[in-house]
């Protein structure tokens, strides 16, 4: 299982995904606002036995470090 977050440019989760297999780099992109990225948290056990909801409420994202820190 994959799971992935894409952020705004200034760190805020816009969405959480969890699928089989990481989108293409050209699916990320259309749906990553402008200055936003993606952070890839497949492999990471503490948020891939998190429901997607969890870490989309109580995490943002540090732009500058690009890994999630909690609220």
């Amino acid at each position: 299982m994959a799971t992935y977050v894409i952020c705004d440019a200034d760190g805020a989760i816009y969405s959480v995904g969890r699928i089989e297999e990481l989108p293409t780099a050209e699916e990320l992109a259309v749906n990553t606002p402008d200055g936003g990225f993606v952070l890839d948290l497949t492999g990471q056990d503490d948020f891939e036995a998190m429901e997607i909801l969890d870490i989309h409420n109580g995490y943002k994202s540090d732009a500058t470090k690009t890994k999630l820190i909690k609220k």
